[in-house]
């Protein structure tokens, strides 16, 4: 019989692949059900259907893809600054599987499990990060985790969530692992200026080929996310620190100019054809000038210093300096570059109506549970090992590393969509933490006298497997064998190294890895938008509106970009849709219809503002200047209080303080005071919000509204509780059957008495019928409301001038 000896590479090797299936299960078995509907493919949120708009456009003309798209932000169209490598990718496989000729089921399908497989596929190098950086038990457990984190991660590489964050987070894990092999390779072979003079490509040849697949690697990410300069400022920051920590260190720099250069050559010439096109713009040009110029001049001034026998203390002074004049140069010379390099450290803390959109919110500790459970808490504990290492040691591999996970994390807090970012950091850390612990445990907890006995158990087990294939033994001897073994049990305890190795798993399995198992379950499970009521209202409107350029099949075409600053030449027969601005996306790519506003929130200011309108005629005004035809609205738009529906809150607020208003002019929190003496609060409607367009067609319909007894007037007073916040506590409450008796009793009873409804759906003020807009489709999904039986959760309406 042939026994099959299993290697180490070979047992990981088989982990690894374990790991990649159960990820790839992950993230297509549990979503399944509502990605592929009976009728549709759903994908995820808003951006997924825009990546699916250009990846239906690309494989009619593949390898080209638009520039620019007239089928959104009407009147003017708009330039498509979506980083092309997602598209591309996705693309050429389903060019390819399908033989240049797809059917637009397999488009979605294969574009529906695209972000599922490059998720599983970050494991690889994450394993590998981990491998380097510190053993392969650590890369095995750090892709494990990445595998399992229930957060921003998990979610944006789910089947159906097309966007381009997953290759975003591939790539960037891949630019990460070659440059750590390249820092890594400099302590083998001994990377120096002399051996670059001398050509000694046997020493130069790994470094550089890891550079190489860094810059390449570094090129792709930069292709897969406009914004990517950030990163090569992470990369730059590091290499700085690494250079003030080696010249203090007394260590050759060399190594960092000979392993960064080339990198940023080749990312540079990756991206350079792209610029000017699709976001590539001079921040990226301007990132990678940086690290190709600042490079040599740091080297240079190491040398210089270490010539002149100049003190090393001065160096981080010198370096310090010198970027500060250049920061004070460029102001100079060019204020909006300056502006722009300094804004990449302020893009994650943002203000206004861009502090409405859910993923670029801070992130709480609350969301930090829900993103990456212990593992948040854990990764902080490792982070302070790694620096203590990084001070210690002065490793560039480890500095890289502290360095890439304390600026992510910071901009994890900034944005919290970054966790998809971090989530590798977080696994790497939690990863190492768990493995040093273990080694303390071992090492300080566990007895001396039961270590030994492992000792002398391995050797006594490997004397018997030597003694046992040698000839036929006496009977004497096997007695003997078996009592040293029997001794050997019962001193030593061999067999506490297995229940020891069995505790460590279960204890890391509790702690690490089973917090997050449910809660990626429930994650992978969870629906998300467009839901029935969106597909078959907009697929109502493909069918039943006219084509806005007449042929449906232009919605193929390329199209000529306009010269800059000028607008797209639209036919008279092409017409825009009011939506609000997160619906613009489905509105192109189900409908196949131009949306006014869009998830790059183009127009969401003028979109706010008609919503919130109140008169008709100056809501008219906006629709007429935008060249609307047509006015799609739903429950989320219109309606600020959910509870009845869905517990939460819709996206009323947001659009006001998008609009440049202030929420409590449409609704507020006021408190009552109980029959028992408490205090309970209670969300009341004032008059503008029932006067707003949104409520007039969503509830109202555009009809005429006549309250009849649902008029409501109360007086308050403002408080100050016990933690010094003000509120308002009603002081009096009284209905009248009618709007003008409670006008009447105001003006008799002063400034501190309002009108006010309980009721989103019931107005307290008199409405005129809206008279250019007519109900034309709503959809068959409903909701039931407290006072109303049910209403449709989507509706157009056609706007006639």
């Amino acid at each position: 019989m042939v026994r099959t000896k299993f290697t180490t590479n070979t047992i990981y090797g088989s982990a690894l692949a374990i790991i990649f299936g159960l990820a790839l299960l992950l993230r297509t078995y549990f979503p399944h059900d509502t990605v592929f509907l009976k009728n549709w493919i759903k994908f995820k949120w808003y951006d997924s259907w825009y990546h699916m708009r250009l990846v239906e456009n690309l494989v009619h003309h593949f390898p080209s893809r638009i520039q620019f798209d007239p089928y959104t932000a009407f009147p003017h169209g708009q330039a498509v600054f979506f980083a092309p490598l997602p598209d591309l990718l996705l693309g050429f496989f389903i060019w390819l599987f399908s033989a240049g000729s797809p059917s637009k089921e397999m488009i979605e399908t294969l574009g529906a499990y695209f972000p599922a497989i490059l998720g599983a596929l970050v494991i690889i190098p994450v394993f590998f990060i981990g491998k380097e950086l510190f053993n392969k038990k650590v890369g095995l457990l750090a892709a494990a985790l990445v595998m399992i984190f229930p957060g921003q991660f998990l979610l944006r590489s789910l089947l159906g969530f097309t966007d381009h964050h997953v290759a975003e987070t591939l790539f960037i894990s891949a630019v990460m692992l070659f440059f750590i092999l390249a820092l890594k390779s400099k302590n083998e072979t001994q990377v120096s200026y002399d051996k670059l003079k001398h050509k000694d490509w046997v020493t130069l040849k790994k470094p550089l080929i890891y550079s190489l697949l860094a810059g390449i690697s570094l090129g792709l990410y930069l292709l897969s996310w406009s914004a990517g300069a950030f990163f090569i400022f992470i990369i730059l920051l590091a290499i700085l620190l690494q250079h003030v920590s080696d010249h203090m260190r007394s260590r050759s720099t060399d190594y960092l100019c000979i392993i960064g250069i080339p990198s940023f050559l080749i990312a540079l010439l990756i991206v350079l054809p792209f610029i000017g096109d699709f976001g590539m713009g001079e921040m990226q040009i301007t990132a990678l000038l940086i690290g190709l110029l600042g490079l040599p001049i740091l080297s240079v001034i190491s040398m210089l210093m270490i010539k002149k026998n100049i003190s090393r203390i001065y160096y981080p002074l010198v370096i310090t300096i010198l970027v500060g004049t250049a920061l004070a140069i460029l102001h100079l010379i060019s204020p909006s570059l300056f502006d722009s390099i300094v804004g990449e450290f302020y893009r994650f803390k943002l203000t206004g109506g861009m502090l409405t959109i859910g993923e670029v919110q801070p992130l709480t500790l609350p969301h930090a549970w829900e993103e990456f459970t212990t593992s948040f808490y854990l990764s902080l504990i490792s982070l302070v090992a790694v620096a203590y290492l990084v001070i210690k040691e002065g490793a560039p591999d480890k500095m890289l590393l502290l360095t890439w996970s304390l600026l992510i994390f910071l901009a994890m807090f900034g944005q919290n969509r970054f966790a998809y970012y971090y989530a590798v950091n977080a696994a790497l850390l939690t990863a190492y933490l768990s493995w040093i612990t273990v080694g303390f445990v071992k090492a300080k907890v566990i007895p001396e006298s039961i270590r030994e006995g492992w000792t002398r158990g391995k050797e006594t087990l490997a004397v018997e497997k030597k003694e046992s294939k040698k000839s036929k033994k006496s009977k004497r001897r096997k007695v003997e064998t078996k009592r040293t073994r029997k001794g050997t049990l019962i001193a030593g305890h061999p067999i506490s190294k297995y229940v020891f190795s069995i505790i460590t798993i279960l204890i890391l399995f509790f702690l690490v890895f089973y917090p997050n198992i449910g809660m990626a379950i429930n994650t992978a499970n969870k629906a998300h938008q467009p839901d029935e009521g969106w597909h078959e209202v907009l697929t109502w409107m493909r069918e039943n509106t006219p084509e806005p350029f007449e042929d449906a099949d232009f919605f193929y075409e390329i199209y000529e970009k306009p010269a800059e600053g000028e607008a797209y030449s639209y036919p008279d027969s092409a017409y825009g849709v009011m939506a609000w601005w997160d619906y613009g996306h489905w509105i192109t790519y189900i409908a196949h219809r131009i949306p006014n506003s869009n998830p790059h929130q183009v127009a969401v200011r003028e979109a706010a503002q008609y919503f919130t309108a109140q008169d008709e005629e100056s809501a008219n005004k906006l629709l007429d200047d935008m060249g609307s035809r047509y006015v799609v609205i739903d429950f989320l738009t219109a309606l600020h209080d959910l509870s009845p529906v869905t517990s939460s809150r819709g996206k009323f607020g947001p659009i006001a303080i998008w609009a440049g208003m202030k929420v409590s002019d449409f609704f507020g929190i006021y408190y009552y005071r109980s029959q028992s003496g408490v205090v309970e609060p209670v969300v009341l409607y004032h008059p503008k919000y029932y006067q707003s367009m949104s409520t007039r067609l969503y509830v109202f319909e555009g009809k005429q509204v006549t309250p009849d007894n649902s008029t409501i007037v109360i007086s308050y007073i403002n408080r100050t509780n016990d933690r010094g916040n003000s509120y308002k506590e009603i002081t009096s409450y009284q209905k009248f059957a009618t709007y003008y008796e409670a006008v009447s009793f105001i003006e008799s009873h002063g400034k501190n008495y309002v009108v006010v409804g309980m009721d989103q759906f019931t107005s307290p003020i008199p409405l005129e019928k809206l008279e250019h807009y007519s109900l034309v489709h709503a959809s068959p999904t409903t909701l039931t409301i407290a006072s109303r039986d049910k209403t449709s959760t989507v509706k157009i309406f056609e706007y006639t001038p």
